[in-house]
């Protein structure tokens, strides 16, 4: 894949999911979003079973798992259809996909230019800061371009 179509790709991806971000602030409410919508159309939990077609205990557990985080994601699509609602899932970075690849970049290549730094320090042949920022800066934009396959290599 080339380098332009694989950054026009991630480009394309963070459009995507910008309009999930404002979302990722939107708590979700104290008993979960299937007992809220539940309550919100005046439905019962023997209803919302019926409309399942499972007894109204496994209702009542979706919602208590879904409240503590500890449900499957067959069982949130199970819930949201029985509310008819749609259940959309997502992944939503903390920043953009670019950003996160050009701070792993400056991160992988400030460990190799500190390694090499390091080792020239012993031997008396120092380089200055500004250098080595310089150097961090243009290998982390050849690892970015590249992204060899240890690139997410701790």
């Amino acid at each position: 894949m080339s380098q332009r179509f694989d950054r026009l790709r991630i480009r394309q991806l963070d459009q995507s999911l910008a309009s999930f971000r404002q979302l990722k602030a939107q708590q979700p409410p104290e008993g979960g979003w299937a007992r809220a919508i539940r309550e919100a159309l005046g439905m019962s939990q023997r209803q919302l079973a019926e409309r399942m077609g499972v007894s109204k205990t496994t209702v009542y557990s979706a919602e208590r798992n879904e409240a503590r985080g500890a449900i499957k994601l067959e069982s949130l699509e199970a819930l949201a259809d029985g509310l008819d609602c749609d259940l959309i899932y997502a992944f939503v970075p903390r920043e953009s996909l670019e950003a996160t690849l050009e701070k792993r970049a400056e991160e992988v290549a400030g460990k190799l230019v500190e390694a090499v730094s390091t080792s020239m320090e012993l031997e008396e042949q120092g380089v200055p800061y500004e250098e080595r920022r310089r150097q961090v800066a243009e290998l982390g934009s050849e690892l970015l371009a590249k992204r060899p396959a240890d690139f997410w290599d701790d």
